[in-house]
């Protein structure tokens, strides 16, 4: 509003300035000395300036006015839509309302034809509530009785569920001190080694530096199968053991390889064909389960067959110097784990192939 206002003074101002300069100034120019001539033409290029800046405004003023115009237009279609959204609202819960009402007297007479029928049923019971209650008595007494027998019940089951785990607990302590007393004993091995190893002259030094290469090159070639627990590789006093579990190997009772394993054994022949200065051992061994039936009289028997077929069969490779391989059956007589779970057995039931490397004396 100010800037409309300010534009209609200047327009006024210019109208006036060009009324004078075209009409009145050229009639009576004569009259009029140079300086006020001069006056008057700074005068019109101030009055020109002031139309320019005017029309500025002018524009300026417009295009704000549009843009009102146009947040007017917005926001009344904004409050329209509004309006009619809340109209729907309305009409929608007024809808809903006169459901509520039709609802509402639905339930009041469904509530009283129950209440009449439940009326009805106590003057029936009121009428035999003498016999009733005498069976409602004896009832309570049969449903007492049960949940004492059932409780009962409960309470032996939880008590057998108990010291069951108290012995499943005392087992799993034995196992673990049994664990932990291997541990030591395979602790003071090592440092029975370390002990031995600080003892040792240059060749012993370098024999040992090839059997641990041989050792890696076992564990590179032999990954997948150590990764799945079929093969296990440990040092023990400057012997590399090669530990193959039976459950690869040999069927129960069986001495015959199974064609699973024929491929890890093919990579272990290979490997110690590279070293051909070690001795091989290869020793069987079983759990303290007795043999009872079938071809073998006992475990020895048995752990000696097994590991006369892993002999055997490593010996097919003809690059393999025979006089450097043994065989020997230990039977249950030199487990790993004691034998008083399952899964000790299983790592109790073995073929070791124990590699000794000729350490010079």
């Amino acid at each position: 509003m100010k800037t409309l206002n300010q534009f209609s003074k200047s327009l006024f101002f210019l109208v006036m300035v060009f009324v004078l300069s075209t009409g009145v100034f050229k009639l009576e120019a004569n009259i009029f000395s140079s300086s006020d001539l001069d006056e008057c033409a700074n005068e019109r290029v101030a009055a020109g300036l002031k139309y320019k800046y005017c029309y500025r405004d002018k524009v300026a003023a417009e295009t704000e006015l549009s843009t009102l115009k146009t947040q007017f237009k917005n926001e009344k279609e904004n409050l329209e839509e509004l309006i009619t959204s809340k109209n729907n609202q309305i009409a929608s819960l007024d809808k809903e309302l006169a459901n509520l009402k039709l609802q509402r007297e639905e339930d009041k007479k469904l509530s009283d034809e129950k209440i009449k029928e439940l009326q009805g049923t106590i003057d029936i019971l009121q009428k035999d509530s003498g016999n009733r209650e005498k069976e409602l008595l004896a009832e309570n007494k049969r449903l007492q009785q049960r949940f004492t027998d059932e409780i009962k019940k409960a309470r032996d089951a939880l008590q057998e569920e108990v010291n069951r785990n108290i012995k499943e607990l005392e087992a799993l302590k034995k196992d673990y001190e049994d664990r932990i007393a291997q541990l030591q004993k395979s602790e003071n091995n090592l440092k029975d080694e370390l002990s031995q190893l600080k003892k040792l002259t240059k060749d012993q030094r370098m024999e040992l530096e090839r059997l641990k290469s041989q050792e890696k090159e076992l564990e590179k070639q032999l990954q997948n199968e150590i990764q799945l627990g079929q093969i296990r590789l440990k040092k023990f006093h400057n012997k590399l053991i090669i530990n193959i579990d039976n459950r690869i190997s040999f069927d129960s009772g069986k001495a015959e390889l199974k064609d699973e394993i024929l491929k890890a054994f093919d990579k272990i022949a290979q490997i110690l064909v590279d070293f051909p200065e070690n001795r091989i051992m290869i020793e069987g061994h079983t759990d303290d389960d007795k043999i009872t039936g079938g071809r073998f009289k006992d475990n020895w028997q048995l752990s000696t067959e097994r590991a006369l077929s892993v002999l055997r069969y490593l010996l097919e490779n003809k690059k393999l110097d025979k006089s450097r391989f043994m065989a020997a059956g230990y039977g249950e007589h030199s487990p790993i784990v004691p034998n008083t779970t399952p899964q000790n057995k299983a790592l109790n039931r073995r073929v070791d192939i124990v590699v000794v490397p000729r350490v010079p004396h």
